[in-house]
């Protein structure tokens, strides 16, 4: 059986590694500026669910376009 490569597993590089710990808090900083600044809400739940599909995204982009990352 052989898996496409969007729906394989992609095992981060130690380079890649490094940006997605980058990315991961810069998202948790801006979560946190988030849930400082915008008063409890529906547009403020939004926002933050956005921002985690957002951080799924690029973490995604760094591993998947990485040509060192492996496929398992």
């Amino acid at each position: 059986m052989s898996i496409d490569k969007p729906f394989a597993y992609h095992k981060p590089s130690e380079d890649g590694l490094d940006k997605i710990t980058k990315l991961r808090v810069a998202f948790s900083d801006l979560k946190a500026r988030i849930e400082q600044v915008a008063s409890p809400s529906r547009e403020r739940s939004i926002a933050l669910t956005e921002l985690e599909t957002s951080a799924m995204w690029a973490i995604k982009a760094v591993v998947f376009n990485d040509p060192t990352s492996e496929v398992a």
